[in-house]
């Protein structure tokens, strides 16, 4: 748990801080981590949902407007690469989270906290103000964070159903 936890958070400060440039690194914490701590193929196919879903809500934010990049023309790469390394938490340092919906929607009220410090890094721009954009973020991440985990049992249930 703690190696995950680890990787995420370094990859996650090394692409907003750094950009584009950081993803190889990235891919090497992607490799490991599907190499040592990924138990079968229904959580290999869990994390590209996550991976899928995140880049979906992120590009309709920036299609909205909520979200101003640089690149406008495309959500960023680093970002497409942070929504992979995110998928990794769920099975292993964030799936304390699964257990309570509660935790769930209080995770939903904390996760906006990270676009708000990429926006203080000046990885992210917000078309409205902080708060405004911290309620938006704070609904997304509460629903985001209950279908995830909703997805979880369905994908790596199944798996132990017919083990």
């Amino acid at each position: 748990m703690w190696k995950n936890i680890i990787g995420f958070n370094i990859s996650w400060f090394g692409l907003v801080y750094v950009g584009n440039s950081f993803i190889p690194l990235c891919v090497i914490f992607l490799y490991f981590h599907y190499r040592f701590l990924v138990k079968n193929n229904s959580e290999r196919l869990f994390m590209l949902t996550i991976w899928v879903i995140g880049i979906v809500v992120d590009s309709l934010l920036m299609y909205l407007n909520v979200f101003i990049f640089v690149e406008n023309y495309h959500l960023p790469f680093w970002l497409i690469m942070l929504w992979g390394c995110f998928s990794t938490t769920l099975c292993h340092s964030l799936k304390f989270i699964g257990s309570s919906i509660w935790f769930q929607i209080i995770a939903g009220f904390i996760a906006p906290f990270s676009y708000l410090a990429g926006y203080k890094l000046g990885a992210v721009q917000f078309s409205e103000s902080l708060m405004f954009t911290y309620l938006i973020l704070m609904i997304i991440w509460a629903v985001l964070f209950i279908l995830f985990f909703a997805l979880k049992s369905t994908f790596l249930d199944k798996e132990h159903r017919h083990v």
